[in-house]
C-alpha cells in the first residue's frame, strides 16, 4: 500500500488540496463523493485510488468483502451525485460514468455470489485507476490550457502563435507537477 500511496501523492501533490485529500482517503470513498458532488478532482481521485487499492490488496475473503463493500459504496455515491442538477459534469461524461457505476454494481453482486474471482477484482480496481487518472489528466489539461492564455495575452495576443503557447504552457505545468 504504501508503494502506491507514493505514487498516488505524487500525482496530485500539485494541488494545494493535497493535505485534504491524502487525510479524507481515510474517510470511505464514498463520504468523499457525496461532500465532493464529485467535482472536487484531487479529492475523488485519491477516492477512487485508495479503493482500487483495496482490491488489489484484498488477499483474504474478508479483505475481499470488505473492498468490494466499501468500492460499491463508492460508485453508488458517484451515480447519486450525477444525478444532481449542481453537478456540473459533461452530460455524455455523467452518462458514461453512470454506465460503469451499472457496471460495477452487477459485477460486485456477481463477485459476492460463492468465491471471489480474482480476475473481478482486477477488473473493477482498473475502473478505479483509469477513472482517477482521467479526472488528473483532465485538471492537468485544464492548467495548460489556463497557462497558455495567459502567455498569450502577456505577448500582446498574436494570431498563429497558438501551438508554441500551448507547449510552453505545457512544458511549465510539467516542470511545476515534477518539482512538488
Amino acid at each position: 500500500m504504501a508503494k502506491r500511496k507514493t505514487a498516488t501523492a505524487k500525482t496530485v501533490e500539485a494541488t494545494p488540496s493535497l493535505e485534504a485529500a491524502e487525510a479524507l482517503a481515510t474517510d470511505t470513498g464514498a463520504e468523499i463523493v457525496l461532500n465532493t458532488n464529485f467535482a472536487a478532482i484531487e479529492q475523488d481521485a485519491v477516492a477512487l485510488l485508495h479503493a482500487a487499492s483495496l482490491l488489489v490488496e484484498a488477499d483474504t475473503p474478508e479483505k475481499a468483502s470488505h473492498a468490494l463493500d466499501h468500492n460499491l459504496r463508492l460508485w453508488v455515491a458517484i451515480k447519486t451525485v450525477l444525478q444532481n442538477e449542481e453537478n456540473t459534469l459533461d452530460s455524455e461524461v455523467k452518462a458514461n460514468l453512470r454506465n460503469l457505476a451499472q457496471y460495477v454494481t452487477v459485477t460486485t453482486m456477481e463477485a459476492t455470489k460463492g468465491s471471489i474471482e480474482a480476475s473481478k477484482m482486477v477488473s473493477l480496481s482498473r475502473i478505479n485507476m483509469h477513472i482517477a487518472e482521467g479526472l488528473l489528466q483532465g485538471q492537468k489539461t485544464r492548467l495548460v490550457q489556463e497557462r497558455a492564455y495567459e502567455i498569450w495575452e502577456r505577448e500582446g495576443r498574436p494570431n498563429g502563435r497558438e501551438m508554441d503557447h500551448w507547449l510552453l504552457a505545457e512544458a511549465e505545468i510539467a516542470n511545476l507537477l515534477n518539482n512538488r
